[in-house]
């Protein structure tokens, strides 16, 4: 995203496996928004980018690549504080929702959003959606009077509305993986079935294949030793930034 005052802030995309690159057009006036998701379209011919604002009403727009440009959503009349979290599967982009803890989901093809309604395990921290093989996933740690106890990972059962447990951090890795966190938050994103976590203390990361079910530690960053500045200043800090775990796809141009 370019360094300019809004409402004259656009957006750049750029595919790095085909070299395409693209300056969107502006937004749409909005007060405060900030980017959701991104699905590629399901026969490949393009892309869709969703962005939204928070408040007492879920205000949203879409762009689409193939007209080159932005439409204004349905309002979705729920107060929601922040989305965050977002997974794609087929024409569904879901997305966790605060406070309380849900999940809403967008419909790319009607641009309509609803309340999946589903039931969210209590006192979860740091939640994020993963998908997997056309399944949605919760991955969360669980407090204990405000002391982190464990990371899980639910399957997400979207017909009978509940959250069931499918996996749990080891022991061994989460004792030292929960030395790297920063008031007991860390940060994890995933695609085609491996998760990678990591805290804000440390480059330290942590690996799960949900495929194969293994787990393990991610040798350190050579950028630590090869880079420094860029973790000394804020700037250009790693943990500064905010991704989204795209599926590599050549065919889709920017």
């Amino acid at each position: 995203m370019e360094e300019v005052e809004w409402p004259n802030r656009s957006l750049v995309v750029f595919n790095p496996l085909n070299k395409s690159y693209r300056k969107l057009p502006p937004m749409l006036d909005m007060r405060s928004p900030y980017i959701v998701g991104m699905t590629v379209n399901t026969d490949k011919s393009g892309y869709k980018i969703l962005v939204a604002q928070d408040g007492q009403s879920l205000v949203s727009q879409h762009y689409d690549s193939i007209s080159n440009s932005w439409k204004m959503n349905t309002i979705f009349y729920t107060k929601i504080a922040m989305l965050v979290g977002m997974a794609s599967i087929k024409e569904f982009l879901f997305c966790l929702s605060f406070w309380p803890l849900g999940l809403i989901a967008y419909n790319n093809e009607e641009a309509s959003w609803c309340d999946m309604q589903v039931k969210m395990p209590p006192s979860v921290t740091s939640p994020h959606l993963i998908h997997n093989n056309g399944e949605l996933f919760l991955v969360g740690g669980l407090e204990k009077c405000c002391q982190l106890t464990s990371i899980k990972i639910w399957k997400v059962d979207l017909y009978l509305k509940e959250c069931i447990e499918f996996e749990e951090m080891p022991d061994c890795l989460f004792s030292s993986f929960s030395e790297t966190l920063h008031e007991e938050h860390f940060s994890c994103m995933g695609e085609a079935g491996v998760i990678c976590f990591h805290g804000s203390l440390t480059l330290s990361m942590v690996v799960y294949d949900m495929n194969r079910n293994r787990w393990w530690w991610v040798p350190p960053c050579p950028m630590k030793s090869a880079q420094p500045y860029c973790l000394s200043n804020p700037r250009y800090s790693f943990f500064n930034s905010l991704g989204l775990a795209i599926k590599p796809c050549f065919i889709v141009n920017a």
